[in-house]
């Protein structure tokens, strides 16, 4: 740790050095946003504290976007969030269109199941999304993207040993005005969007917006049995937004928010990478006796396969209610209530682009030849929550304070058929292979309460110097009804407790450089393995150690954040995927003990007016100090922690952007960004003893490159418009996203991401 200290100390004082020999600047800084009209880089206002606050001046190790950011980079999902922000991974799940799997800092999970919490919270406008299934959804008005790394500690503590990312809306505006938008790319694809204000309303205070998405793209990987709109990687979503705001200038403000989200998809092309040799030999016999020949094993993408397709439907609604009331004029009393529902649907699922095969088939009787597969499942999930949360946010003198009480409510659950061929050895039979297929199915219901009272203080000791303290104390109560498929049913019940604690000191050296050093704990509730017999897992708790320093120079030309961090996890919960004659399932068990050190590096430059350009480097060290399981293949309890690895999370991170504004050309103003992000390799099994084919199913470190042409500031007629070209992974990548190791059944999978894409787009605004 004394290196790291060392090292950031080292940065500090360089920043130090150059805003010492910088332009002298005025005695206080304004946390109000600067607009990059007077020749600066903008500040960006965050809501990471409960309260508004700049970006430079908040003592955590955050990221944030705005949405003339999120147009110029074409952010377009919650996917795309490894582009935000430095030491972050983020992938879809195997098998998925809507699993969003995130990890911070080498903490996230893998697993979609509805008992276990996501270590990384989603929140909208500061209501958490309880599952990472279904996550990714199109949010029709953003206003910015907040990034928050690390366990929060007290404000948004639930479960949250990763990390947070809010998704923050853009409010009604005041005047009446429409945006449009419409586009066209390669794949067919199409997306169109309208937002309307209508302004105030009669002069009562109440301001409206109606908003309404549409995309659909086809597929990107041939299936030979399905037409481009059913082809893998085909997608046909809408959204639409209802948001009312009132204010009429009163202590009283209120703001309502409608989501509708439905998606209607196929899921990313899996495909046949590694196959066991007695399972190659029994399948690769299928053309001889009748069905289709055997597509794979692949090390690279395939452009076509024979798939039947992996169907999704995602639905999603939600209802948000803020109410502020001003008490005084130093004390405000704000309400978040959030009430969602979702429904996830996944039908036919083609685990290995191989359909029609046929074999010799000894179990169940009759004996013969009969169509087989190597595996195939459906899920059906349903989940409802509700949350309210209280804050009361006010100064005493030099104290700022902020004291909540939180409650979150779910019920949710899952039926998961399976259906699979085992290969059989036999000697007597012709070939000495045969087949056994075998069904499994997997039913649960799930309810989950969490309660949680919180507070922080925030001590201003002097114009330059600041101590933060909080509190969170969090109860979660968990229910679990299982099935078997012999109709056995039990019913599993646990409670947990937390007390968990944030401490920060800050230091305002001057008006543009702020350091902080900070210490905060985590906690992520246990649950049980809904998709096993095993009773379940407690929780995992976070300490984590970080110093930062944030600095504007130049009169804000240069923007450099830097962060060091240094954490131990204990009982850290990791996902184990398992298959044998009995299904295919992941298990959850407590790995002992881990530690993550590592590195974050934030720049931004305004170098010139015309050129905007930025950068971000993330490292991660990873290590599990304990980790035992019990060695299937001698029952005895090993340490495995010199082996284990850290699935789906990448060590190293890098992004970097450049924007150039041309001028005016054909009266408007040309517009040129290129994008770099680039992320380490990724592992997808934790103990690669139980995942025999782990290595051939990894995925290598991978840069994407992304650009974009705009002419903006156009003239429609009096209205403001843009045209814009877009492409992203220029360079035609070929690159995994997931991967999954089929352990004894004898084969493993990946999942590949999306080749090249480019379009043309058009907005307006009236």
């Amino acid at each position: 740790m004394v290196k790291w200290i060392g090292l950031l100390a080292g940065t500090a004082a360089c920043a130090l050095g150059t805003a010492a020999g910088a332009q002298q600047v005025t005695a206080a800084a304004t946390a109000a946003p600067q607009p990059a009209d007077n020749g600066g880089l903008e500040e960006i206002v965050v809501t990471a504290e409960k309260r508004e606050g700049s970006l430079q001046r908040t003592p955590l190790a955050i990221s944030a976007v705005s949405s003339d950011l999120i147009q110029s980079r074409n952010i377009t999902s919650a996917a795309q969030l490894g582009a935000i922000a430095p030491n972050i991974t983020t992938t879809l799940g195997p098998n998925s269109s809507t699993h969003l799997i995130v990890h911070i800092r080498g903490i996230g999970e893998s697993e979609p199941i509805l008992t276990s919490d996501p270590p990384v919270s989603i929140y909208v406008d500061g209501i958490v999304v309880g599952r990472s299934t279904g996550a990714v959804f199109d949010i029709v008005d953003l206003e910015r993207i907040e990034v928050l790394r690390g366990p929060q500690g007290t404000l948004y503590g639930r479960n949250t040993t990763g990390g947070a990312v809010n998704f923050i809306t853009r409010k009604p505006g005041d005047e009446f005005g429409v945006r449009v938008m419409a586009g066209y790319g390669n794949y067919d694809s199409l997306q169109g969007r309208i937002s309307v204000d209508t302004g105030s309303i009669g002069g009562t205070g109440l301001k409206a917006t109606l908003a309404y998405m549409h995309k659909q793209r086809d597929g990107y990987v041939d299936s030979v049995l399905q037409k481009d709109s059913k082809d893998p990687g085909a997608f046909n979503n809408e959204a639409a937004r209802v948001a009312l705001a009132y204010d009429d200038g009163g202590p009283f403000r209120a703001n309502y928010a409608f989501d509708w989200f439905q998606s209607k998809a196929v899921a990313p092309a899996s495909q046949l990478a590694a196959v066991g040799p007695n399972q190659l030999a029994y399948f690769s016999r299928s053309a001889a006796l009748g069905g289709t020949a055997l597509i794979g094993p692949s090390q690279t993408r395939l452009d076509t396969i024979r798939s039947e397709g992996t169907f999704t439907f995602d639905k999603t609604t939600s209802h948000s209610l803020t109410l502020e009331a001003d008490l005084t004029d130093d004390i405000t009393l704000r309400s978040l209530t959030g009430f969602r529902r979702w429904r996830g649907d996944t039908a036919n699922t083609d685990i290995d682009g191989n359909a029609g095969l046929r074999g010799l088939v000894v179990s169940p009787p009759p004996v013969g030849v009969r169509d087989v597969g190597l595996f195939g499942a459906d899920k059906f999930n349903r989940q409802r929550q509700f949350t309210q949360e209280l804050n009361l946010i006010g100064t005493a003198g030099p104290v700022d304070y902020v004291l909540g009480g939180f409650y979150f409510r779910e019920r949710a659950r899952e039926d998961n058929p399976q259906y699979y061929t085992f290969v059989v050895v036999n000697p007597l039979l012709p070939g000495g292979l045969g087949g056994a297929n075998l069904t499994n199915r997997l039913i649960y219901r799930t309810r989950n309460v969490s309660k949680a009272a919180f507070g922080q203080l925030t001590w201003h000791i002097t114009d330059s110097l600041t101590a933060i303290g909080g509190l969170r104390y969090t109860e979660d109560e968990k229910r679990l009804v299982q099935a078997s498929p012999a109709n056995l049913v039990r019913t599993l019940n646990r409670n947990f407790d937390k007390l968990n604690y944030a401490a920060t000191l800050q230091y305002q050296i001057n008006p543009e450089t702020m350091v902080y050093g900070r210490v905060a704990t985590g906690y992520k509730a246990g649950g049980f393995n809904a998709r096993s017999v095993n009773n379940g897992y407690d929780p995992e708790s976070v300490t984590n150690y970080e110093v930062g320093a944030k600095t504007s120079l130049f009169d804000r030309r240069l923007r450099l954040n830097a962060t060091l961090f240094y954490a131990k996890l204990d009982d850290k919960q990791l996902n184990q995927f398992l298959a044998n004659t009995g299904g295919a399932a992941s298990v959850t068990v407590n790995a002992g003990s881990a530690e993550f050190k590592g590195i974050e590096l934030e720049v931004e430059a305004l170098p010139i007016d015309a050129l905007r350009l930025n950068a971000s480097f993330g490292y991660t060290d990873r290590n599990f100090k304990t980790f035992n399981v019990v060695d299937p293949a001698t029952n005895l309890l090993t340490d495995v922690s010199d082996e284990a690895r850290f699935s789906y999370s990448a060590s190293t991170t890098f992004t970097g952007g450049a924007q150039y504004t041309v001028g005016e050309v054909f009266g408007g103003q040309l517009s040129a960004r290129l994008d770099y992000t680039y992320r380490s390799k990724l592992y997808f099994n934790v103990v690669p003893r139980f995942a025999p084919f782990d290595e051939a199913i990894r995925a290598k470190g991978v840069g994407l490159l992304d650009g974009r042409l705009a002419l903006g500031k156009l003239d429609f007629m009096g209205n403001r418009g843009e045209i814009a070209l877009w492409a992203k992974n220029l360079t035609k990548e070929k690159y995994r996203i997931s991967g999954i190791d089929f352990g004894s059944l004898g084969f493993a999978t990946n999942t590949y991401g999306t080749p090249r894409t480019y379009g043309a787009e058009i907005r307006m605004e009236f």
